[in-house]
């Protein structure tokens, strides 16, 4: 209903900049941004005399006074007669106490436009600590790259209305004054209590978990920036290694979003709410790498992971534990996904390393590759308990009462997902019994 008014009044108030400078009322309007002391109150319904050619001002009638007073054009909604006017103010009454400050501190400066849309034309350009009246929001949310958020219909102090993208916008409530509840707004360091509050993961846990090719030894809840500003100190836990930043007194801000880790080759740049750039120093060399805010549970995920490998084995093994070939020996595939190889001399050194005694775990890491994918059942991996370096992979594909391996080339696999079986494969079958 709010929004019926609204579009209906915008298209008034272009019919009455000619008024009359007579006595008679040309219209009437609900005042967006009222005086703090004094009439017009904002929500007011009040006369409209007169209004500007050049559309900056109109002249009212406010109570008690004898002559018309100049007021901001942008500041007055209009209407044709003072029922319509009471209806709106009656609809604006819930947001009379909406205010919202500008915390975009970085160009360009945030823009008010005709539209509430990224398309629509930018009429204002509101500065960093800008405050502005709300008028009314979006009834839904609305993406405009990277964010997510409301549109805001807005006023401007010197009189300019239109909409407003809400990303960097600070919205509050205020019932008198709103300058000193914008200036606790001001004073305190959002992003920065953002940074210090989130536990933060590497950017490639989105990668993996959105390509289904997740590595349980990188993907783990260990991994990631971890705050802690009543010790002052931010840990970083990478797979394979881990580094503590000790720093002194409270972070530095340095432009419109990074800060400096004093006593600390530590810098955070944040890029939008859910992303920073962490850099740091790694054998004197800066290094930089993307860190996310994530909602989803790492500890389920893993525990879904986990369920999904041992779902395969359990289908695996299903028509039989015990693998026989004639030329590469015999796998007995034991509970908890473990297994023993005996007989697989004629794979060693080329796929197996020399040494090792065969003995080890199953897992099925490698995700097969689109343009293999209707070739074979899956990929799995022996891990030898004493190799040093990572296990043999196999395709796999279940063939007349067994199973045929097809052994794997340096370059087949990408980002744990299987190619192709390389130029000139092994393939090995396997028969299956109990």
């Amino acid at each position: 209903m709010l929004r019926k008014i609204l579009v209906g009044s915008l298209l008034l108030s272009g019919a009455l900049l000619l008024g009359s400078c007579g006595g008679r009322a040309v219209g009437y309007g609900v005042v967006l941004w009222g005086e703090l002391a004094g009439p017009p109150q904002t929500g007011a319904v009040v006369a409209v005399r007169q209004a500007s050619a050049i559309g900056s001002s109109l002249l009212i009638s406010v109570a008690g006074e004898a002559k018309p007073r100049e007021y901001p054009a942008g500041r007055i909604r209009i209407f044709k007669s003072r029922g319509e006017a009471t209806a709106f103010a009656s609809l604006y009454a819930a947001d009379r106490g909406s205010w919202a400050v500008v915390v975009k501190e970085d160009s360009p400066p945030l823009p008010i436009r005709d539209a509430a849309a990224p398309e629509g034309k930018s009429i204002y350009k509101l500065q960093y600590r800008q405050l502005v009246k709300v008028i009314s929001r979006s009834a839904e949310q609305a993406t405009v790259k990277p964010y997510t958020d409301y549109w805001y219909e807005v006023s401007t102090d010197d009189g300019f209305t239109g909409w407003c993208f809400g990303h960097f916008l600070k919205t509050f409530s205020a019932t008198g004054d709103p300058t000193p509840q914008m200036n606790a707004i001001l004073s305190q360091d959002e992003t920065l209590a953002r940074i210090m509050g989130t536990t933060w993961r590497p950017g490639w846990f989105l990668d993996m978990i959105g390509s289904g090719a997740i590595d349980l030894t990188m993907l783990r809840e260990d991994v990631g920036l971890f705050p802690s500003p009543a010790d002052r100190v931010m840990k970083l836990v990478l797979p394979l290694s881990t580094f503590e930043f000790h720093y002194t007194g409270e972070p530095q801000k340095v432009g419109a979003a990074s800060y400096l880790f004093t006593g600390t080759d530590l810098r955070i740049d944040v890029l939008d709410d859910q992303r920073i750039n962490v850099t740091w120093r790694l054998k004197d060399q800066p290094k930089t790498d993307l860190y996310v805010s994530m909602k989803d549970d790492i500890a389920q995920i893993v525990a879904n992971e986990q369920q999904r490998r041992a779902d395969i084995y359990a289908s695996l093994t299903k028509a039989g534990a015990t693998l026989t070939s004639n030329a590469y020996g015999t796998i007995l595939l034991q509970p908890d996904m473990r297994f023993t190889w005996s007989g697989y001399a004629a794979l060693v050194p080329a796929f197996i390393e020399p040494g090792v005694k065969g003995k080890g775990s199953v897992d099925f890491t490698l995700k097969l590759g689109k343009q293999i994918a209707s070739d074979y059942d899956g990929a799995l991996t022996f891990n030898f308990d004493d190799a040093t370096k990572s296990g043999v992979s196999f395709l796999y594909k279940a063939a007349g009462g067994g199973l045929r391996f097809t052994t794997l080339a340096k370059d087949s696999v990408q980002d744990l997902t299987v190619a192709h079986p390389g130029s000139s494969p092994v393939v090995i079958f396997f028969s299956q019994s109990p």
